[in-house]
């Protein structure tokens, strides 16, 4: 494999890299130790992880900018360490760990907000959260606790149900986490390429070839993070494990100087969610069960009215709030691989050396740093 990390190295004496947010700029290299499609924040992570292991990495985004579009763009990005799902949970705890240190960045600083996060569940679930709770702060050391009784936790109405409160949890900017992630890549010696679409990937001699309009790459392996279009991907990157997209609609109101601060929310029982956006604003979701709708379809206004009325009893200043905005995009929902070469995370494609990233059903941003180095792991043994 690193052969052709060697080959890759004189290529790139013939390439003028572009700046991972602006155009592309020069040729493609001719060959790669891996090719990863998809600039969002889990392709980011992947290449990042790649390239700090010596990989001659090449990412190739079709949006003009890395982590603008599909669900990276329009991902609230919330982060804590507690996630319901067996399969998720060590992902999540490792990157809480990840958010919250700064030596892992190239800006020098940690880019989680740490607002807190409120996890809303049945009360029958005490028991679970208050083991869930445990392990957090075995790992972490921080100060995870059940809320059971009181109507209100760090903002957060509770309607009805008890609380897992995360008070070093919160959020990040996806885009700045992807963008950051790309520097390091770039840094340790990956091409970066925006407004490049992938159009087929094939079998050419034992190892995969993806062809684009800037020309064709030689990989030794090929990793595909393109989110909500692997439910439609071109040749090559079709996922054994289907891959189905579904909206994700959220809108933004005004919270007023009167309206208290409140940590990140989700509800398990419902799915609603919010968070902090600034001293003024909020983002506020629930689920929208629209499948397999175009990534680019118009917002929903019946949609957004009754986020508003569900969320009230969470937030009742909802009733007054000034309504600001309206995103929709789309995620990818999938079931985990077991049989992967990174269990529950990769899929194969059909094609040798080329695999797929899982769907991840809404949990991209709080797994990716951890999913990112384990899949790089994968792809570097199974190469």
């Amino acid at each position: 494999m690193h052969g052709a990390r060697a080959r890759a190295g004189r290529e790139r004496a013939i390439v003028t890299d572009a700046d991972p947010t602006g155009p592309p700029v020069g040729e493609l290299p001719a060959v790669a130790d891996v090719v990863v499609v998809g600039a969002g924040i889990t392709g980011a992570a992947v290449a990042h992880h790649l390239a700090r292991r010596g990989a001659a990495v090449v990412v190739l985004e079709q949006a003009p900018r890395p982590g603008a579009a599909g669900a990276t763009g329009s991902s609230g990005g919330m982060v804590r360490a507690y996630d319901p799902d067996p399969a998720s949970a060590p992902l999540a705890v490792a990157g809480l760990a990840a958010y919250r240190d700064p030596g892992l960045w190239a800006s020098g600083r940690a880019p989680l907000r740490a607002v807190g996060a409120v996890t809303v569940a049945d009360p029958g679930r005490e028991a679970v959260l208050r083991a869930a709770a445990d392990r957090i702060n075995a790992v972490l050391g921080t100060s995870a606790h059940v809320v059971a009784g009181p109507a209100e936790a760090a903002g957060v109405g509770l309607a009805g149900g008890i609380a897992l409160v995360e008070p070093e949890a919160g959020w990040v900017a996806p885009a700045e986490v992807t963008a950051d992630w790309l520097e390091q890549a770039r840094a340790d010696g990956a091409v970066v390429r925006c407004g490049v679409p992938v159009r087929a990937v094939e079998a050419r001699g034992g190892r995969p070839a993806v062809v684009t309009g800037a020309g064709t790459v030689l990989a030794g392996a090929v990793v595909s993070a393109v989110g909500p279009w692997a439910a439609d991907p071109v040749p090559g990157l079709r996922p054994v494990v289907p891959v189905r997209s579904r909206s994700i609609q959220v809108g933004v109101v005004g919270r007023g100087p009167a309206v208290p601060d409140h940590a990140t929310f989700v509800d398990l029982r419902t799915g609603l969610y919010a968070k902090p956006v600034g001293a003024d604003r909020t983002l506020i979701g629930m689920p929208h069960l629209v499948w397999d709708a175009p990534v680019g379809a118009p917002p929903d206004p019946g949609h957004a009215r009754a986020t508003v009325a569900a969320l009230t009893a969470h937030f009742p200043w909802l009733v007054s709030a000034p309504y600001l905005d309206t995103v929709r995009a789309a995620d990818a929902y999938g079931a985990p691989d077991r049989d992967g070469p990174a269990s529950g995370l990769l899929t194969g494609t059909g094609v040798p050396h080329v695999w797929a990233v899982r769907g991840w059903n809404g949990g991209g941003v709080k797994t990716a740093p951890e999913a990112g180095r384990r899949i790089a792991d994968a792809v570097l043994t199974h190469t």
